[in-house]
């Protein structure tokens, strides 16, 4: 089994035993302490943990959700039920969950990936809480027989059992996988003393305290470590990140928080974090039968940043000659200049209104609040006479008194377009960019919505880049990615929406993620 393949099946191990614990089976009533962090090593850069017995209040909060999801209402059959989800999950792994699981799983499982510079890749281990390490001992071999045989090692007093894709140890309270020995033997000198643990590091310690300390779930990133990688010593003026995920009422809420260093960022960054604060207007010009949009601010600063990142790099040069290519091609083919016309569009306020949520096929407006309207109209005006001079036909009409032009680029596409109030509405058509003109002039919007504005009520109001999809468009979305089944869809079907926003202050980015239920 390839070290991709163990952090897939660890993945679905987590999502499995978090599923169960929605029934909350488990006897302890309140929340464990971080066992896992105690050997995750010093130079973890992404430390990812799912507590298996939560706190009473959190236990509550998700015994509530769960029974609203159809087939679960009834608490005396829950516990039975997601005993069978858990097997029949697992299965599918080739574990099974009654004889090889059960008896021993402790109280969490965490994935810690650690960054050795100048390493091809990253050492990932899996930590699992054990409640019995000898009944772990015994099923281990038959969960992992398929990467064995395993010979046997002393190393820190424990028996480290090496295989030919994976090794592991069981420890005291844990066990230790990973895919060779190289991985685990760190895991196992944290936990000794023997290293510096993750447990023991004040920025982690730090971070953690700044998210809500009654979780489900958490997450940690040391970004700089992680850009180490890249040869970056800190990303865009974040260094560290962490997350924890809480039930909160009706819904699932992800709450995190990144400190934001000013002096250390570029010009650049210091613009979009700055736009961080300022509250989404867009979503006032939306329809309100939309299924999802994506609202985001400085995409020109990001992209200028980004390209200057990417001739930095002596690597990436095919990447640097393929934007060559494309501003020479927009110039030539079109008479389009990007970097004076089309990107300062993108300078402040953009969003994405989809009436289709969709992959292959998505269907909406693009929507834009330039810094500069007099700039941008007078940017749609020099593209607008290009394209006519390149062989494209314009037509326009009037919607309640909008000019709406209407651009038919031979063998490539038709794009309408308007500006009013500031704001740059652009669609596949013109009734696209007229039923956006509609809403706005009638208030019948998204913002208007309690689909809407409930879910970024839960995740503290709004600021700045977000995203918002409803149930429906979750539905789209799942869809085509996976062969929903009716139960699936039922559970599907009980999803009010999914928010994410990522307000800025005077010095964090904070993040939230809320998944409603109905």
């Amino acid at each position: 089994m390839s070290m991709r393949r163990l952090v897939v099946a660890s993945t679905a191990l987590l999502t499995a035993l978090g599923v169960v614990v929605l029934g909350g089976y488990l006897l302890v009533f309140s929340s464990s302490p971080d066992r896992a962090a105690r050997a995750a090593p010093a130079d973890t850069g992404l430390y990812l943990n799912v507590y298996l017995q939560p706190s009473t209040a959190q236990r509550a909060s998700l015994s509530a959700l769960i029974e609203r999801i159809p087939g679960f209402a009834d608490p005396a059959s829950l516990d039975s039920k997601l005993h069978q989800l858990a097997q029949r999950l697992l299965a599918g792994m080739g574990i099974d969950y009654k004889a090889d699981l059960r008896s021993w799983l402790g109280d969490q499982v965490a994935v810690a990936v650690s960054v050795d510079t100048g390493a091809a890749s990253p050492r990932i281990v899996l930590l699992v809480g054990c409640k019995d390490p000898s009944l772990a001992g015994v099923a281990l071999p038959r969960i992992l027989a398929a990467r064995g045989p395993f010979t046997l090692q002393r190393y820190r007093g424990h028996d480290l059992m090496v295989g030919t894709t994976a090794s592991y140890a069981v420890l005291e309270g844990l066990v230790v996988i990973g895919e060779t020995a190289t991985s685990v033997r760190p895991a196992l000198d944290a936990d000794a003393g023997a290293a510096p643990s993750l447990a023991g590091s004040s920025a982690f310690r730090s971070a953690m305290d700044r998210v809500p300390s009654d979780h489900l779930a958490s997450a940690y990133l040391n970004l700089a470590r992680l850009a180490a990688l890249g040869g970056q010593n800190v990303l865009g003026g974040y260094s560290t990140a962490s997350l924890a995920l809480i039930a909160d009422g009706s819904a699932l809420h992800v709450i995190g928080d990144a400190p934001f260093d000013r002096g250390r960022a570029s010009d650049s960054a210091r613009q979009a974090f700055a736009m961080g604060s300022e509250t989404s207007s867009l979503a006032d010009w939306m329809p309100a039968g939309t299924h999802g949009e994506i609202i985001l601010f400085g995409l020109e600063q990001a992209a200028t940043s980004l390209e200057a990142q990417l001739r930095a790099d002596p690597s990436l040069t095919d990447a640097v000659q393929a934007i060559n290519s494309l501003r020479a091609l927009a110039a030539l083919g079109l008479g389009i200049n990007i970097d004076r016309d089309l990107l300062p569009l993108f300078d402040h306020e953009a969003a994405l209104a989809l009436d289709r949520v969709s992959i292959s096929a998505p269907r909406g407006s693009l929507l834009l609040r330039p810094s500069d309207p007099i700039a941008a109209q007078a940017a749609l005006d020099r593209m607008r006479a290009a394209l006519v001079e390149h062989g494209s036909l314009v037509t326009t009409r009037d919607e309640a008194g909008v000019l709406i032009t209407i651009v038919e680029v031979p063998q490539i596409a038709t794009i309408a377009y308007a500006m009013t109030d500031g704001v740059v509405v652009l669609g596949w058509d013109g009734d696209a960019v007229a039923a956006t003109i509609q809403a706005h002039a009638s208030g019948n919007t998204l913002a208007q919505a309690d689909a809407y504005d409930r879910p970024f009520r839960i995740a503290g109001g709004h600021g700045g880049n977000e995203l918002w999809v409803n149930a429906r468009g979750l539905i789209e979305l799942a869809g085509e990615i996976f062969d929903l089944g009716t139960e699936p869809r039922d559970i599907l079907n009980q999803i009010g929406a999914l928010v994410v926003t990522a307000p800025a202050d005077d010095d964090r980015l904070g993040f939230h993620a809320v998944l409603t239920v109905k």
